[in-house]
Parts: C-alpha cells; structure tokens; sequence
C-alpha cells in the first residue's frame, strides 16, 4: 500500500508542477486576474485560475492510480455511489470557481450553484445520515435532516475555505494538512481508497505550494478555493463514516478547524459589530443578518499580521495551529486522546487567542454590548424577569435534587419532572410577585432589595418544600430538611445573580472603557467612595481614570475600597507620582490635618499636579405654597428657609 500512496502523491505533484506556470499564461491571456484594492493585501496584478492546475493534476492523478492499481477499486470511495453524479458536481464547482475569477459573479448565484453541487454529493452517496454523540456513546439517526446537513457542511467549509484565502499559500497550505490528517485517520480505519484520494489532493496542493508561497506567482483563485473546499469536505465526510458507521462531529471538525474557526468567528463579530453603531443609523435585522456574508479586512490572518508578524510569520502561525487540530482529529479518532477534554482545551485556547486578536466585538463588557442588550430587554418589562426567573427557580429545583435526591433524576421520570416544573415554578414565581420582586427596579439595586429577595426566595423555598411533603407524587424520600435550605441557597444565587448583574457590568464597563491619565483619592471613607463613583459617572469626559486612594489610617494600607487599592498614607504620594502618570489630586475629605494638607499642596507643586475638593453637600430646602401651586423658596425672593 505504501507504493501506491506514494505514486498517488508523486503524480500528482509532478503534474501540477508542470501544468501551473501554464495555468498562469493563461490567467493572463483571459483576464482572470486579482487586482490590487483597499481590502487586499497584494500590491500589483495577480493570475488567478489556481484551482485548474489543482483540479487537473488531481483528476488525472486519480485515473492513472485507476488503471494502474485496479485492485484499489476506487469507484469504491463512493459508498452507493453514482460516479456520474459525482463527476458533475466538481465540473459545476469548478466552472463556477472559473467564472467567478473572470467575470467576479454575485453572491446570490454562487450560492445557489454551491446547493446544487451539495445535492448532487448527496444523491451520490455521501451522506451524513447518522452522527455520534461527542460526549458519549449512541448514535442520533438524522432521518428527513440528513439532506439538508449534508449540504450544510458540503456548502459551509467550501465557503470557509474561500474567505481564508487571504494571504500566499494559506488555505493551500490549510488544504495540504487536512488532507494529509484525512488520509492519516483512513489508514488508520483501513480506508486505502480514500486515504489515495486524499494523498493525490495533497500531492496537487504541493506541487501548486511552489508557486503559492510567500512571495506568490498566482493565486488559487475563487475556483481553487472552492475546489479544495469542496473535495474536503467530500473527504471528511467519508473518512468518518467508513471508520464508525457513522459522522463523527469532532473529527472531521478538528480536521478543518482553521477554516471553520475564522469562518464562525467572521459570523459573529460581524453580527455583534452591527449592535455597536449609533442609533441613528441601527441597522435593521435584515441588514444585520446580511452583514454576516460582507467581506472584511479581519480575518484571523489579518489581525495576525496587525499583531506586528509578518504576512509569512501569520501563515506559519496558522499552519501550525493547523497541524495541531490535525493531531487532536487523529488522537481522537485513535482512542488516545478524551474528546471532552479536547473540547475544553480548544475551547481555552480559542478564548485565550480571540482575546489575543484584538477584536473589540468580542469584549462584550468593554464594549458595553451585554450591558445595552440587558437595558434593552431585562429592564424595560417584567416579562424577561420572569422567564429568566422560571429558568432559575427550575434549575435550582434540579441541582437541590441532585444532592437531596440524585434518585429522582432518573430518565422515565418524566412524569414527575413535568408536574414538579409546574408546580415549583408556580409557587415560586407567586413568591416572587407577592414580594414585590417584580416592582423593583434592576438598574438601581440597593441594600433593602437583596434583603427582599433573601425573603422572596426563602418563603418560595419552604413554600415548595411544604408542597412536598403533603403531595401524593412527592414521597417523604424527598428529605425536606435537606431540599429546603439547599433550593434556598440555589435560588438566591441565581434570583440575585440575574440581578446584581445589571450594575455589576455597569461598574465593569465604566471602569474599563475610561482612557487617560490617572485620578488619586485622598480619603478611604464614605466620602472618598462617593468621589470614586462620581469620577467612574464621568467617565470619559474627563479623561481621567481612578488609580487608588491615599488614606493616613495605617489598617487600611494594602486593602481595598470598591475595588480600588489603597495605597497607605500621603507619605506614598511622592513614589505614585514618579511611577503613574497621575493627571490630578482629589481631596474627598471634608476635614483633614492643616500639616498633611500642606505636604500633599507642597509634592503636587512640585510634580505641577492639580489638586481638588471633592464636596458633599445635602441641603433640605423650603417651599412656598400658594394658590399657583408649589414655588421652591430659593426662588421667591422674599422668604427662604434652610434646613441643613
């Protein structure tokens, strides 16, 4: 087998070696090239029509291994297959790539060709028809939704390998080690057909790598990147059903996790970035779903090179991370490697890198975008309230179960579950509405409105419990003295939660997207936190960010108020100033020592750094009444009365 793997890829290579100077003559004779624009990165006139030179090398690859190894029998790479049907569906790929890089074709009608050519893969026989569950065992048979996933996924990664064809030689290079971790998972299942397939698709994508690389001869073009696309996508779907009888989701996905990756997260910062315009100029939801599929300049290749690495430091980069998710595919797939443990690890580096990028999108609290989207909804109706709240008053439920009594969690269950939802959330809700949850407003949440819901929560908690004990479907097993304090303490966590959250990214957002220099408090007391939230309400109107207070009580060094350090006492003025760029000095207490007065006046002169008072004053005034109504008596000058 190792002969035939390895004139597979050696064919393949040759020919596209050959044929892809001639390719370039002709892109050029044709018009098919890529001109130079705001969103490209390439400076002068670029062949395109890459897509011929791999097409052609890997068909006329896989004809030759035909007749010169019939023993492979690779009609068998289609299950039930309709070779015809196959056929057609990489002409029509093809031809639309081609005319696309000719003629620049409309988004619609490429679309639209790509679902044809997805249909056609599925009547050919390529189906995922049966998908495994990732975190266990058991297949979900698809049944009448196997036709549209199958041309979901056939569609969706031949796109995605489209829009990562941004820098020289990426998606070939992408393309080149999906195939060779295609063919490694094959071998592995005993797959030789596809495993040839693969390594003729590797073998074409070198060869072109040659001319594709950093600095690059020619580009592969819309019918290269959409060739590649399709055939893996084709390939992945293949090499998973032969090896388990059924598609397995994670590894087909790690196989391709570059594209598919840049590809979801284009999709949501475009989405996301739609929310974050003006509202005089919102757009509507049509625009924003269509704002998914407008092409950019932030690409994950494109924030790379933004970093500071350079156009071929980013390709390597992303090859890498490659090579990486083709390892994890084949550790799967192997049984050496714990699918969910995978998924948590991916999951961490992908937050961890997306943070790295630099997109603002994604910083929901630094954007602010959680905080309008929970304005706009939670606080503006009891409606949200109350859905949130039946969502946590039946998840507490759950988890009090599950300590109390793991037993009732069994699956044919579900009759008790279904009274018990309906049970639970009705008396606890009516718990809610009686205490007044529902009248209290979100945005400002005092002392007085935790202690509220504490009582909400409990009366809806030993309400429930009660129930328990007295209802025929709950038996005394439910250990009520137990469930009670432990729903209690579930249900105040997330009640609470859905609350505090409202000002608690308030406080995040004002604090995090205030740019400046920096604001020292002198007075860690009431009053040096009321200046604090009154700096942080400015916000950037100012410019001027807290950095910490100053305060000469000796307990209060190296703790905290609000979040913000204290520093010590004024004697830490001077080294703050040397090490922050301090742009003013607010006095927050109303009396203080003359002598530290005057120490604090003497280091900010010499620093020539203002300082200020922060003045807290609450003045009752009198009003007058009279026939005209009610006149607030600063303004009838005939008669004031103060009460301070």
């Amino acid at each position: 087998m190792a002969v035939i793997f390895c004139l597979s890829f050696l064919i393949a290579t040759l020919l596209s070696l050959a044929l892809t100077p001639l390719v370039m003559r002709v892109a050029f004779a044709i018009g098919a090239v890529d001109k130079p624009e705001e969103r490209k990165i390439h400076k002068r006139l670029m062949p395109r029509l890459g897509g011929v030179a791999t097409f052609v090398s890997f068909g006329v690859t896989l004809m030759i291994s035909h007749f010169l190894f019939p023993h492979l029998d690779l009609a068998e790479v289609v299950t039930r297959g309709n070779w015809l049907m196959v056929a057609a569906s990489f002409v029509l790929i093809l031809t639309l790539g081609v005319c696309d890089d000719v003629w620049q074709l409309k988004a619609g009608s490429k679309f639209l060709v790509q679902l044809l050519a997805g249909a056609l893969v599925y009547a050919a026989g390529f189906r995922i028809s049966e998908i495994t569950n990732p975190f266990g065992g058991g297949l979900l048979n698809l049944g009448v939704f196997a036709l549209p996933l199958t041309v979901l996924w056939v569609v969706g990664i031949t796109n995605a390998f489209n829009l990562i064809d941004g820098l020289d030689g990426l998606a070939s290079g992408i393309s080149l080690i999906a195939g060779l971790s295609i063919a490694a998972i094959s071998i592995f299942h005993d797959d030789v057909q596809t495993a040839a397939v693969s390594l003729a698709l590797v073998g074409a994508v070198f060869g072109f790598l040659r001319y594709n690389f950093n600095p690059a001869k020619i580009f592969l073009g819309d019918s290269g990147s959409l060739f590649l696309g399709f055939t893996l996508a084709i390939l992945s779907i293949e090499s998973s059903t032969k090896g388990s009888t059924a598609f397995s989701l994670i590894v087909p996905i790690l196989v391709l996790g570059v594209p598919i990756m840049d590809t979801i997260l284009a999709m949501i910062r475009r989405v996301l970035g739609s929310f974050l315009t003006n509202k005089s100029s919102a757009p509507s939801s049509t625009e924003k779903i269509r704002s998914m599929f407008v092409p950019d300049k932030r690409h994950i290749h494109h924030q790379l090179m933004a970093t500071g690495l350079s156009h071929r430091d980013a390709v390597i980069v992303l090859y890498l991370v490659s090579v990486a998710f083709g390892i994890g595919a084949f550790l799967v797939t192997a049984g050496s490697l714990s699918t969910s443990l995978l998924l948590v690890g991916v999951a961490l580096v992908a937050e961890f890198g997306v943070g790295k990028l630099g997109y603002r999108e994604m910083a929901f609290i630094r954007n602010g975008l959680l905080l309008r989207v929970y304005s706009r909804t939670f606080l503006k109706s009891a409606i949200p309230q109350i859905v949130l709240d039946t969502v946590s008053v039946f998840a507490a439920f759950i988890l009090a179960q599950l300590v109390a009594a793991p037993g009732r969690l069994a699956p044919d269950m579900w009759r008790y579950w279904a009274f018990a939802f309906v049970l639970v959330s009705t008396i606890q809700l009516l718990a809610f509405l009686v205490g007044g949850l529902y009248k209290r407003t979100v945005s400002l949440l005092g002392f007085g409105d935790i202690l509220q819901i504490l009582k909400s929560t409990f009366g809806g908690a030993l309400a429930t419990g009660i129930a328990f004990t007295i209802l025929p479907p709950f038996p005394s097993e439910s250990r009520i003295s137990l469930f009670v304090p432990l729903d209690f303490y579930f249900l105040t966590t997330l009640v609470a939660g859905s609350r505090v959250i409202f000002p608690a990214l308030n406080y995040v957002f004002r604090r995090e997207t205030i740019e400046g220099k920096r604001s020292i408090i002198y007075g860690a007391d009431r009053n040096g936190l009321i200046t604090l939230q009154s700096l942080l309400a400015q916000g950037n109107s100012r410019g001027i960010v807290p950095a910490g207070f100053l305060d000469d009580n000796p307990r209060l060094e190296g703790k905290y108020l609000d979040g913000y350090p204290i520093f010590g006492s004024h004697w830490k003025l001077e080294r703050l100033l040397r090490k922050m760029d301090v742009g003013e000095i607010v006095v927050a207490c109303q009396e203080m020592n003359s002598l530290v007065l005057d120490r604090i006046k003497k280091i900010a002169a010499e620093y020539d750094i203002p300082i200020k008072q922060s003045e807290m004053k609450f003045d009752l005034v009198g009003v007058e009444h009279s026939a005209s109504g009610t006149v607030p008596a600063y303004l009838d000058n005939s008669r004031t009365t103060r009460a301070a």
